[in-house]
């Protein structure tokens, strides 16, 4: 018996080029989809925090109604509000007084929009009714 190998018979040492290609779309692909999840996510933290400052905008200047000195001048609420405009951030107040049916009652509405739409695409609306004392 001879210690020669038959010649069809190879030994691999090693990956081929095309397995190595395959390799590397397949992890070019996972980095993609990683990329595209990580934007996603952060998309969705950045419309999270507009929508807080908004709301927290909003609770601010409902405070103000509440803790308003004079009834009288609570039309004055308009001019005091929060400027928001820095933070990408526009505040409404409306100021709308009732009195029919012997009933003495404001109501306040803020209204917190953002400068670029598309950062908060519905605006944060709150609304209280004080009644005079």
């Amino acid at each position: 018996m001879s210690n020669h190998r038959h010649p069809s018979v190879h030994t691999r040492q090693g990956f081929t080029l095309i397995e190595v290609m395959i390799a590397l779309v397949i992890l070019a692909g996972v980095i993609l989809a990683m990329g595209m999840s990580t934007t996603t996510a952060s998309k969705s933290v950045r419309d999270a925090d507009f929508k807080n400052r908004a709301q927290s905008v909003a609770e601010m200047q409902i405070g103000r109604a509440r803790t308003w000195p004079t009834y009288s001048t609570l039309s004055d609420l308009t001019a005091a509000k929060y400027n928001g405009t820095a933070d990408g951030l526009v505040t409404a107040t409306t100021i709308s007084r009732d009195t029919l049916n012997g009933m003495n009652t404001t109501t306040v509405t803020v209204q917190i929009s953002a400068v670029v739409s598309s950062n908060l695409p519905t605006p944060v609306s709150r609304t209280i009714t004080i009644a005079a004392p």
